[in-house]
């Protein structure tokens, strides 16, 4: 039994969370089926065409089978079919082994979180390598806002949602003020255009 189940086991064998749970549990289901469901969805449709309505030409915004990537003709080669050698791509990140919903992501509720995080194809997985041996390069990038993990090898912009703002746009059908970090979070992506191309070309030798 790994940890997250000693944890949820010693949660579930609480009397006060069992009762709690036991007696709402009608409510609960019906909840987290809209909270995976719907409203994850509408909050993935919100950010998508926040980036959309952000990323300037040549930039685009592609949807993927399971959100979307900012992408641009200068990471990707022409002959080549796919994503391309690097992208910016929707990406959800827990701390821990559960699953979670993307509504929980983007607003930052519990231990997962939604980023902007920059992508290399598989074939160029050593760019990590030619980023920590380049220090100027990584200053700059995280003055452009990325947060550089070494050891986690992972590039990201933090995008979250604040849940009070969300809450007032889905009940007046008005998402702008919402999704302002998803647009900051693109125009952050964008803006690292140079730095990315630097990399991008030091790990295509």
């Amino acid at each position: 039994m790994d940890t997250t189940e000693q944890k949820h086991l010693a949660m579930a064998k609480d009397p006060a969370t069992a009762s709690r749970i036991v007696q709402n549990i009608a409510a609960i289901e019906q909840d987290f089926r809209l909270a995976e469901g719907y409203l994850s969805d509408w909050m993935l449709r919100e950010i998508i065409a926040a980036l959309r309505t952000t990323v300037p030409a040549p930039f685009e915004v592609v949807t993927t089978a399971w959100a979307a990537i900012i992408s641009c003709p200068d990471w990707k080669p022409n002959k080549r079919p796919g994503r391309g050698d690097a992208w910016l791509d929707i990406v959800e990140h827990a701390e821990d082994e559960d699953d979670h919903t993307w509504l929980a992501a983007a607003l930052g509720a519990g231990p997962t979180a939604l980023h902007l995080e920059l992508i290399f194809r598989e074939g160029l997985s050593h760019y990590m390598d030619k980023l920590a041996a380049d220090t100027s390069l990584m200053a700059k990038l995280r003055k452009k806002g990325f947060k550089v993990e070494l050891t986690a090898k992972r590039v990201y912009l933090p995008l979250v949602i604040d849940a009070a703002l969300f809450a007032k746009a889905v009940a007046e059908n008005d998402f702008d003020a919402a999704m302002a970090p998803a647009r900051e979070a693109a125009e952050l992506g964008v803006a690292a255009k140079p730095e990315i191309d630097d990399l991008l070309k030091q790990v295509r030798g």
